[in-house]
């Protein structure tokens, strides 16, 4: 199984730069992204259920679709490198196969399954700020999107010790919804300098949110939540809004 996600991972790499470098229809690469994911889960899981198959299967694909779409938006928008561009594509395809390899284990990874959920609401929503300020695409449109993905993400992360996470998972979208209705007025983009990432105001509130909120959360549903454990979430995520006051004018490009 191991082997054939690597095999898998650098097959997707390869037709991601194929048809987001070479070619002019972007689109193309969904549904080839969808099958091969697919066939993957369909090959490696024991279980033959389709439902299985395609719940397993949504968390991989849902980090390689809106990964290698936020990293073509950054490559048209800044003009990375070519070599750049791979390497992104490479990479996160590589993370991508974590994510297969974390997804047919029995027992879940919780530091690295955590940093990877706070990383694909960070590229989510810096890639929906992208969306409305670069592809022009509508509010409303980008809004939905936004609240499926984030309820998805926050459903994964509720499963393994909250009964019901269905109400808190939509709770949650509804949150995301709201800052990005409130911040879609005034969208700022932050470019790193000499770095093919442009991350939103957007993302890095949300995902200050997610673990600073997330964090309790965890700590209050497994009976060890202490004042100096709620005190560490809530200074991290001062300390986030501060320097997003203190740095709003770090090379924005919104």
């Amino acid at each position: 199984g191991q082997r054939l996600i690597v095999m898998v991972s650098v097959i997707v790499s390869f037709f991601a730069m194929a048809i987001l470098y070479y070619t002019p229809y972007p689109l193309l690469l969904l549904p080839v992204v969808f099958v091969i994911n697919y066939m993957l889960f369909r090959r490696v899981l024991v279980t033959k259920k389709i439902k299985t198959i395609f719940t397993k299967s949504l968390r991989p694909f849902i980090w390689l679709v809106f990964s290698l779409y936020y990293f073509y938006t950054v490559y048209v928008v800044s003009q990375t490198g070519s070599v750049i561009f791979m390497l992104c594509i490479a990479l996160w395809g590589l993370i991508y196969g974590v994510l297969c390899f974390l997804e047919t284990q029995p027992e879940p990874k919780l530091i690295l399954d955590n940093f990877l959920s706070l990383i694909l609401i960070l590229v989510v929503t810096s890639f929906a700020s992208l969306l409305i300020a670069y592809w022009h695409w509508p509010i409303a449109l980008v809004m939905v999107i936004l609240w499926v993905v984030s309820f998805l993400i926050a459903l994964w992360w509720l499963l393994d010790f909250t009964n019901n996470p269905q109400v808190l998972a939509a709770l949650w979208g509804f949150v995301v919804l709201e800052i990005t209705w409130l911040s879609s007025r005034w969208i700022v983009l932050y470019q790193i300098p000499k770095v093919p990432l442009i991350i939103s105001q957007l993302g890095v509130i949300i995902t200050a949110l997610a673990y600073g909120w997330g964090g309790i959360y965890y700590h209050h549903k497994h009976h060890n939540l202490k004042r100096s454990i709620v005190f560490e979430y809530l200074a991290v995520t001062i300390l986030v809004f501060l320097a997003l006051i203190i740095l709003n004018r770090w090379t924005s490009t919104g």
